[in-house]
């Protein structure tokens, strides 16, 4: 449909002179306020699994939250503390996943011996058991690749977080590690519990650049908890501190902010009574832009999430009426807001330059390979994709990008448009968007 009229007239802002020629009329840019349905980003729901037991997946079709694209599927493998996991149990992981892929559900994986604070009850006497499993655990994932974003610790710790267990000197972890590495793939991303735990499994980081050579990241599900996010941080400054040792808050954060431009991070926010009180919207926000988080719990902890839900946004923006936790819950991963767009002709050659600039003002950045492409529209409904498209992955929190295509001259609708390159999701930006979550940039026309 030809979208131009009178109706649409004070959509654009008309640029340039009042000579005859080409014209670029800009759309509205402005920002939108509502939480986009992109993948591999945003708030989860947890959906438990004893993996001795079938589950009732008819109920479970009107459990998941139909708003979210991720999920956190945790699955209790504690029945087989004594051996390894069955060929039925085995099929029955896979059904879950299957159940998740095929509604689209980007997962976040977490398999434990114990989800009630009981491991050292409920753990492998043997530690070549817990390798096994792990094993056989990699095996089902590896079929499953394109829908697990993130698999979660290594199997052992109260609730599968990494503590409280026999299984964490440093030999044993490197060891859980390498079979994790084994089967991730290009897509699915490693996360250990603490940032401490990273560096004991990347030595050869102390005191070099970081770089994340392996898709490992973190999760901290202690986030606001205390001070030191439940234990997750230390009191010593990175100075102070060797490389095998927790850091304080401050070092932690500034190292997490860092690791982020790599890998995600995400969890859960606790209330911690004494330490909420002393937290601000704007601290809130800061920290969560430095950790660089990219997923979070929608139920756990309620009485900081009703906290966050009272507050209201800081700052003067389109944003100044909305609550914390809405503005939380929009900029959770990454958030694409087209800032400008602009045309310049080529004079003589009938051709033309489309720049674009776009702002990554989310929290986290993107971490699976996708891709931004210009679409234009003419008067008879036709489309065409203008080349080359622009990759993404690696695109950081606060990252503005400059965009640009070589174009034919004539009388088109321009869009700006992104999809997950794997399975072709769409990805929407932060402004305004068509029902194909296309981004309307402007239209050339001659005048």
């Amino acid at each position: 449909m030809w979208m131009w009229g009178l109706s649409m007239k004070n959509l654009f802002c008309k640029l340039g002179t009042g000579r005859k020629g080409w014209h670029f009329d800009k759309a509205d840019l402005t920002e939108v306020t509502e939480e986009l349905s992109n993948p591999a980003r945003g708030w989860y729901q947890i959906h438990t699994f004893r993996i001795e037991q079938e589950p009732d997946f008819n109920e479970l079709e009107w459990c998941v939250n139909k708003r979210d694209t991720l999920v956190l599927v945790l699955m209790d493998i504690g029945f087989f503390q004594d051996r390894d996991l069955d060929e039925e149990a085995l099929e029955r992981i896979g059904r879950i996943l299957r159940f998740f892929a095929d509604r689209k559900y980007d997962c976040i994986v977490r398999a434990v011996y114990d989800h009630e604070g009981r491991a050292m009850e409920r753990e492998p006497f043997f530690f070549g058991q817990v390798l096994k499993h792990l094993q056989q655990i990699c095996g089902v994932l590896e079929q499953y690749s394109g829908s697990v974003f993130v698999y979660q610790g290594m199997l052992v710790g109260n609730w599968g977080e990494m503590h409280t267990s026999r299984f964490l000197h440093e030999d044993k972890l490197v060891q859980m590690t390498e079979v994790l590495r084994s089967c991730i793939g290009d897509r699915m991303y490693l996360a250990v519990r603490r940032p401490v735990c990273w560096r004991l499994l990347h030595r050869s980081m102390d005191g070099v650049k970081l770089i994340c050579f392996d898709h490992m990241g973190l999760f901290d599900d202690g986030m606001f908890g205390s001070a030191s996010h439940l234990g997750t941080f230390g009191t010593l400054s990175r100075e102070e501190a060797s490389w095998n040792v927790p850091w304080s808050r401050e070092d932690e954060l500034a190292f997490e902010r860092e690791l982020g431009h790599y890998a995600p991070n995400g969890g859960e926010a606790v209330y911690g009574d004494g330490f909420v009180e002393g937290m601000t919207p704007e601290r809130v926000i800061r920290e969560l832009r430095q950790m660089q988080v990219t997923y979070l719990n929608r139920v756990y902890d309620a009485k900081i999430l009703d906290v966050w839900k009272e507050w209201s946004c800081p700052g003067h923006s389109v944003w100044t009426d909305k609550s914390l936790l809405d503005f939380i819950g929009a900029h959770l991963g990454y958030r694409l807001l087209v800032r400008k767009a602009s045309m310049i002709v080529k004079k003589g050659n009938g051709k033309s330059l489309v720049e674009v600039e776009v702002e990554n003002i989310g929290f986290g950045g993107v971490y699976q390979e996708a891709e931004l492409y210009l679409e234009s529209l003419d008067e008879r409904g036709q489309r065409c994709l203008v080349e080359p498209v622009q990759q993404m992955k690696g695109w950081c929190s606060g990252e503005k990008r400059q965009l640009s295509w070589k174009m034919e001259l004539g009388n088109y609708e321009l869009y700006l448009g992104a999809r997950r390159k794997w399975d072709g999701m769409r990805i929407r930006f932060a402004n305004l968007s068509d029902s194909e979550g296309r981004t309307l940039l402007g239209r050339i026309s001659m005048e």
